[in-house]
């Protein structure tokens, strides 16, 4: 079992979110609880190939190795450059590789490593879509949808769904929200499964 982010980690955090609001959008790392849901919606238990959108300090990242099997992998991409070093020093795990790219470079992932060849099992991400723009939005749903193997799920951690929601609905067949009310601040769960592929 892998270990919480140590304090530094959740100073680090916190420094960011003051820095660059636009690619953090969360003032606090995602608790506990709703990190062991988010692995659990996304059925990482059965995965066998998972990305993570936004890992940041690795709150959510260790709760999806955890509940990784033995032979997974889970791949973290992570645009903020201090995070990706916190992640490569923090994270010891041979399961997880950290790339310092955009989520828009997922295809890229598919097509090269042998254990995603067939599709993302599962997708779970952070990003704060309704700070990042409309264009960048669609394209990452795009990417991810084209990337998921067909039965998998892909798990969005939002603050305003809103914004994301009808995004999903792009994409995907299934959309689904759970609310979270004791989160600090409340969040939201989205869960898009089935991806539009024919149309």
């Amino acid at each position: 079992m892998t270990s919480a982010p140590s304090p530094v980690g959740r100073v680090n955090f916190l420094r960011a979110f003051f820095q660059h609001r636009k690619t953090i959008g969360a003032v606090v790392p995602t608790s506990q609880r709703v990190s062991r849901r988010m692995a659990r919606w996304a059925g990482v238990e059965s995965a066998q190939a998972v990305a993570e959108f936004g890992p940041g300090t690795g709150v959510i990242t260790h709760h999806l190795l955890n509940a990784l099997p033995p032979t997974g992998r889970l791949w973290g991409f992570e645009v903020y450059r201090p995070f990706v070093d916190y992640l490569e020093e923090s994270i010891s795990d041979p399961r997880f590789t950290v790339l310092d790219e955009s989520a828009e470079s997922i295809s890229t992932v598919r097509a090269t490593a042998p254990e995603a060849a067939d599709g993302f099992d599962a997708i779970v991400s952070s990003i704060p879509f309704s700070l990042i723009g409309l264009e960048q939005s669609r394209t990452i749903l795009r990417e991810a949808a084209r990337s998921l193997r067909r039965g998998g799920s892909f798990v969005a951690l939002q603050y305003h769904p809103k914004f994301l929601a009808p995004l999903l609905s792009e994409q995907f067949e299934v959309v689904e929200r759970e609310f979270h009310l004791f989160h600090l601040p409340p969040v939201f769960l989205l869960r898009a499964r089935n991806p539009r592929l024919a149309e």
